[in-house]
């Protein structure tokens, strides 16, 4: 008997932390941002595969995403972007797009 409260208290343990693990990700400090669709890599048939978002002050490469990707057809054009920033590998900033609006020329 006394190993089934044990293990019923490493489940309830176990859940505990599933909900603090998802809260934290729920809760990822969104930003929003203002800047120009530049390109920033090309396959070899020179099809752009990546994308960045360039404000005035700051280059963010846009993660690979369902919504990054429509960014792709948006080339030299004005967006406000909102979404999740990180860092890659390399120490650049990087933003995974949730929502996007274009902007008027």
């Amino acid at each position: 008997m006394g190993k089934r409260k044990v293990s019923t208290g490493s489940c309830l343990f176990v859940c505990v932390i599933i909900i603090f693990a998802a809260a934290v990700g729920v809760c990822a400090d969104k930003i929003t941002i203002t800047g120009v669709v530049v390109a920033m890599d090309w396959d070899d048939k020179d099809n752009v595969v990546a994308v960045s978002i360039e404000t005035d002050s700051e280059l963010y490469y846009v993660s690979e995403n369902a919504a990054g990707e429509k960014l792709r057809e948006l080339l030299d054009r004005g967006v406000k972007v909102t979404g999740i920033p990180g860092k890659d590998e390399e120490g650049n900033k990087t933003i995974a797009v949730e929502t996007y609006e274009i902007l008027d020329d």
